[in-house]
């Protein structure tokens, strides 16, 4: 119908979906040498790795080093898990009707492998999403 207005919902993927905050921890913790974590169990999504670093009380380098570790990574966006039970039964409260479907957008840093938006994709089309739309921004 012309000149109708539709909504549209904009879903942050990473700490919506994605458990990016725990991988973040897991690796961080074990490049870094030193726990991380306590501060980053109440962070709202999403998770980016800025807010993670932030929330984790990072400098610059250890940020950096972070975020060079997530690159090497062959298509690390791959290899990220879902938040437990998460992916499946959120679905339906994303898209409940089939109309106008979500867009799901993650800001994430470059890796190796894959573009980021495909990595995403394919992601999201592994935990059932069929045919998403997604917005990836570089971080």
């Amino acid at each position: 119908m012309e000149g109708e207005t539709r909504e549209f919902r904009v879903i942050p993927i990473d700490g919506t979906l994605v458990d990016v905050r725990r991988t973040f921890i897991e690796l961080g913790s074990s490049l870094l040498r030193r726990p991380l974590g306590l501060s980053l169990v109440l962070l709202e999504p999403p998770h980016t790795l800025a807010r993670l670093s932030a929330a984790a009380g990072l400098d610059e380098r250890d940020t950096q080093r972070i975020r060079r570790l997530f690159g090497i990574i062959e298509d690390f966006w791959l290899t990220v898990p879902a938040i437990e039970g998460a992916a499946v039964p959120v679905y339906s409260r994303f898209y409940p009707d089939r109309s106008p479907p979500p867009i799901f957008y993650a800001k994430r840093v470059k890796t190796r492998g894959k573009p980021v938006l495909l990595q995403t994709i394919s992601w999201l089309e592994r935990y059932g999403f069929r045919d998403p739309i997604v917005w990836c921004e570089a971080e």
